[in-house]
């Protein structure tokens, strides 16, 4: 192994034969920036902290944390209504900002767009985070604005996300999106003559609270998912389901909740 690479592996990892005040310190200062993370956010598996270098975490926190919370303050001063801190990535875009109103905790990814034009405005709950590269649209002109989009509290939605807003939109608290999940609260009427390009329908989408929806599922205009809901992967939700539902399929169908294998 040359030089170079021993400098890099002992930058990324603190090896146990390391001994001496060099290691002692070392441990100091993970101990301390551990702490500080915790009192943020608590770490279910901290001790392999342990062996991460200083350096690593500062530089992730930085990264996850510092940066994003002084973004942050330049968004909170746009925004309607924001509770401080609140995070936001590099490369997002957000308009018409005064129709958002955040709160406290909140984190918007990397890259995402958010076009907020809407009747009754964006609501977010506290410590709610949106991943990377998500899409949230609230109207395709200025002249048809969608309804409003509300998302409580813990609720977190993965990367790549696609929420369209034309009816009301809402998101329970402590629910989990995972990545390319698709909200589309609008539909195109479908006659005799085929599909509607001017002619839609609005009815609202509503998830309850602590429901869990698989990587790439879709849900469509009209539906009303039940709290603890769990939706698998790829599903397309066309209907309407009641609480405690486990959904699998295109279109999803419901399915005992143990009787998921070969799915």
């Amino acid at each position: 192994m040359g030089t170079r690479d021993t400098r890099d592996r002992q930058l990324w990892v603190r090896h146990p034969d390391r001994g001496g005040c060099r290691a002692q310190g070392e441990m100091t200062l993970t101990t301390i920036v551990s702490r500080l993370v915790n009192r943020v956010r608590p770490v279910a598996q901290s001790d392999g902290m342990a062996n991460v270098s200083p350096a690593a975490l500062l530089g992730w926190y930085a990264r996850k944390g510092v940066f994003p919370a002084i973004r942050g303050l330049w968004y909170g001063l746009r925004f309607k209504r924001a509770r401080f801190p609140l995070f936001v990535g590099r490369g997002v875009s957000v308009q018409y900002a005064r129709c958002i109103e955040v709160g406290r905790g909140f984190y918007l990814g990397d890259r995402s767009r958010v076009l907020a034009l809407s009747l009754d405005g964006i609501r977010i709950g506290d410590r709610v985070t949106i991943r990377e590269n998500a899409w949230i649209q609230c109207a395709s002109s200025p002249y048809n604005p969608g309804q409003s989009l509300s998302i409580g509290e813990g609720t977190y939605i993965g990367p790549y996300s696609v929420i369209g807003v034309g009816g009301p939109i809402e998101i329970g608290p402590r629910c989990q999106f995972g990545a390319g999940v698709t909200l589309i609260a609008e539909n195109h009427d479908v006659t005799e003559a085929g599909v509607s390009a001017s002619e839609v329908t609005r009815r609202g989408i509503s998830i309850g609270s602590g429901t869990w929806i698989g990587h790439r599922a879709t849900v469509l205009d009209g539906v009303t998912l039940g709290s603890n809901c769990v939706v698998g992967a790829g599903a397309v939700v066309t209907k309407s389901f009641p609480d405690g539902s486990t959904l699998v399929g295109v279109p999803a169908r419901r399915i005992d909740r143990g009787a998921t294998d070969g799915v």
